[in-house]
């Protein structure tokens, strides 16, 4: 039941926080921005539309958002909230999230090969390419968050103290959590430009209520990342307190975007292979045992 209720909760407030990111960056760049509640409006109006899909293509395009929105939504199962002492903490640990991550990065990139558009096969190279070094630098970066030896459960997280080594980890996990999300400076998500668009490349092809379960997995996901990188930072073993991060974060992300401009692509890598070594510089602490 707590698993149900915390799904629920990351599920219903995962198109406000998109929305009110969206708010805040208009308003640092002195617009009056959308509403807030606009993601919760535009998947209302997506979900009535028909979905049309390119003639010819395998069962695969049609299959992926059901599969990455039921990715979304056990990445917010398992997060180490209430749902822990009686969730999904003993069956998807950080190693076991890592997969489950990789898993519908792989089908939907899969899916747009399968549409034989230009565009997004474009993007599900270019997002492949850079999962490689996404995806190692979150596996160790958790890692490094946690009690290293202690295990691999999610809940670690919510005990390990914060010092040096937790602070490498965090660093290095913002940089990931940037590019999982499709923020600015590693990607955009308010662009249609072909030669520079990575995630909204992956569902060029898609529309109607498939175009808005894609959507609010990502919402999901977003949020979920969220809640994880607040976990990171100091709060106890209570995970209420680590929340007001997640405000924080969202202000910091806004800052960010509103600072910065998007890299060029082959200035991506270098980016990430920093979060890799700020990761593993986490691990080395943790070996070592210097304080932390």
């Amino acid at each position: 039941m707590l698993v149900l209720l915390q799904v629920v909760a990351v599920a219903a407030f995962a198109p406000l926080v998109q929305g009110s990111m969206k708010r805040l960056r208009a308003n640092l760049q002195g617009r009056p921005g959308p509403s807030p509640f606009q993601p919760y409006r535009d998947l209302a109006k997506l979900w009535a539309k028909e979905a049309l899909q390119p003639k010819g293509i395998s069962p695969l395009p049609l299959i992926a958002p059901g599969v990455v929105l039921g990715v979304a939504l056990t990445f917010a199962a398992a997060l180490p909230l209430v749902a822990a002492p009686g969730g999904l903490d003993p069956v998807v640990d950080i190693i076991a999230l890592a997969f489950l991550l990789a898993l519908g990065r792989f089908l939907l990139a899969l899916a747009a090969l399968d549409t034989r558009s230009a565009f997004a096969g474009m993007a599900a190279s270019r997002e492949m390419t850079f999962a490689s070094l996404v995806e190692p630098t979150l596996l160790l970066a958790l890692l490094g968050g946690a009690m290293l030896g202690g295990g691999t459960k999610l809940s670690l997280l919510l005990t390990a103290p914060f010092g040096l080594a937790a602070a490498l980890a965090f660093a290095a996990f913002f940089l990931v959590l940037l590019a999982e999300t499709a923020r600015i400076p590693i990607d955009n998500q308010e662009t249609h430009y072909e030669l520079t668009m990575i995630h909204e490349g992956l569902v060029l092809e898609y529309s109607g209520w498939q175009l808005a379960m894609l959507q609010f997995a990502e919402q999901v996901r977003q949020l979920s990342f969220f809640v994880l990188a607040a976990i990171l930072l100091p709060g106890g073993a209570a995970w209420w307190m680590h929340l007001p991060w997640i405000i924080v974060l969202v202000g910091a992300i806004g800052v960010t975007e509103t600072m910065f401009a998007k890299l060029r692509l082959f200035e991506v890598p270098q980016v990430l292979t920093t979060a890799f070594i700020l990761a593993a510089t986490s691990i080395v602490l943790r070996v070592l045992g210097m304080p932390v």
